[in-house]
């Protein structure tokens, strides 16, 4: 990064539109925007319509890099991060055309997974809309509307919930329900029922209207749908439904008056603004909201704010693992685990993890895949008590834990499958990850396996005083407020794996309090 000028860049390679931003890092505040430039490239259409991107559109975006290249020389920039999401995730292709737009670049664009997406929007909410905290804690929907796909998560009580991800994207539907533009009497309505009747899941898992107090709608076309309304808005101010949904009738009617702003915008932007509208029609309906935000945040000013605070080591307003913490325990509540066991469990595995910090060579990324885990370790016995450890596995993996990419969804889902700690270096499912990603989910499994025998019978009777070596063995000493025969007994049970891959032998020390 340049040291005098602390500026940065993120490039997005978008369904429809590959964007540069170029920002000056302020320590303390937000990034300070120093130019912008985007082109409309929509290589969505491509994925959503054949599954594969065109070379036709893999050149044009070549095209646009190489011009962004010369930007980043202009202002200096040294340290930038690119990124893909949907169409390069979904399309067939997807990692050809990345590996060839490094070849022909030399720049080297990360595929984010879904959960990544929606951390980065988590993070841009959280640091750059004011007043986000209160929200949070009264009940908000965050509505995100991209091109390939929609994403709506729910805080209450300041708690991260959940967060559900559809592929309704203004971009995708367009293209999908295109060809019944010309045959149905009544398109609009056509696309109101085809996007309610995907929502529908979402109103039942998240039917309590209490939980709807607030709703904060985010996507790119969206400033079009701003400009063409006249509403110049700061990211703080509100808009009312009733003034919304009065601009996206005239749309539907192409009312005159507006048709003269719509004009002004490109046309690939402007047969997406009622799709973008009908979406946040179908959400305004069921969450009953008055009035809503609708703030110049994306995908872009996240990263940034995460590059910001890595520049200066500063703290997060609302620390992303939180979000990650709380969706696991959200995840586990659906699935009906003993939360008192789950969280002693998770409290156990962390003093654990601390205390073994000398010789297992891990550290904070690597501790919180253990806490996650540990939340999540129990979650198969809703479907089965036998084998519930690859239910877990199956549970985990097909979830959304924002912020983790799938390689570390899977980390996570082995560790819990594999809580007791039977397993080994060859274990099948492990084939896919390298030699040093084994070891850590090894050595991770391995504490976990000795946390979960402490708590054999979901009593939390021990709570975990110090640990020390003495030659080859790891001496544990708990505290017991009853008795503790069924711990010592799984405790000798679930740590042949701690001993095999550390080199000592844990030993259980009791002491017994009143």
């Amino acid at each position: 990064m340049n040291a005098k000028k602390n500026i940065a860049a993120v490039i997005d390679v978008g369904s429809h539109e590959t964007s540069l931003r170029i920002a000056r890092l302020v320590r303390g505040s937000a990034p300070v925007l120093i130019d912008e430039v985007s082109r409309t490239i929509p290589v969505g259409v491509d994925t959503f319509t054949t599954g594969k991107i065109s070379q036709v559109n893999l050149t044009q975006i070549v095209d646009v890099l190489n011009d962004f290249k010369d930007k980043l020389k202009e202002y200096r920039v040294t340290t930038f991060r690119a990124f893909a999401s949907s169409a390069f995730r979904e399309a067939t292709n997807g990692s050809y055309a990345i590996e060839q737009i490094f070849i022909r670049t030399g720049i080297r664009v990360e595929i984010l997974s879904n959960s990544m997406d929606n951390k980065y929007i988590q993070i841009a909410v959280s640091e750059g809309l004011p007043g986000f905290a209160a929200l949070a804690d009264q009940g908000c929907v965050i509505l995100v509307i991209g091109s390939g796909s929609i994403q709506l998560t729910l805080y209450h009580g300041g708690q991260y919930i959940n967060s559900q991800h559809f592929r309704l994207g203004v971009l995708r539907v367009r293209e999908l329900l295109g060809s019944l533009e010309r045959v149905s009497p009544d398109f609009n309505a056509l696309l109101a029922e085809y996007i309610s009747g995907a929502l529908n899941y979402y109103r039942a898992i998240n039917s309590r209207q209490s939980d709807f107090q607030n709703l904060i709608v985010i996507g790119g076309s969206l400033r079009y749908m701003k400009y063409v309304a006249k509403w110049d808005l700061a990211d703080g101010e509100t808009i009312s439904t009733g003034d919304f949904l009065a601009l996206l009738e005239r749309l539907k009617t192409r009312e005159r008056r507006i048709l003269a702003r719509v004009a002004q915008i490109p046309t690939e932007h402007e047969s997406l603004l009622i799709p973008g509208g009908v979406v946040m029609e179908e959400v305004l309906a069921f969450t009953g909201v008055e009035k809503f935000y609708m703030p110049n945040l994306d995908l872009i000013d996240g990263v940034l704010f995460e590059m910001s605070h890595e520049y200066y080591r500063t703290k997060f307003i609302r620390d992303p693992y939180k979000n990650m913490e709380e969706a696991a325990h959200h995840l586990a509540r659906r699935y009906r685990t003993d939360k008192f066991h789950v969280r002693h469990v998770q409290k156990l595995a962390e003093r654990l993890f601390d205390l073994t910090e000398k010789f297992h060579n891990l550290g904070v990324t690597e501790r919180r895949y253990l806490s996650l885990a540990a939340i999540l370790h129990n979650i198969g016995k809703y479907v089965s008590m036998y084998d519930d450890g690859i239910r877990a596995f199956n549970i985990i993996n097909s979830a959304e834990l924002i912020g983790l990419d799938d390689a570390e969804k899977e980390m996570v889902a082995l560790i819990a499958c594999f809580h007791n700690g039977h397993v080994n270096y060859d274990e099948p499912m492990l084939s896919r990850f390298t030699e040093a990603e084994r070891i850590v989910i090894l050595k991770l499994t391995a504490i976990l396996a000795v946390a979960n025998s402490l708590d054999a019978g979901h009593k939390q009777k021990l709570e975990i005083l110090s640990a020390k070596t003495a030659n080859d063995k790891f001496l544990l000493t708990v505290s017991a407020n009853r008795d503790a025969t069924i711990e010592n007994w799984n405790f000798s049970h679930h740590t042949a794996l701690f001993a095999d891959l550390f080199g000592y032998k844990p030993v259980l020390r009791v002491r017994r309090t009143l």
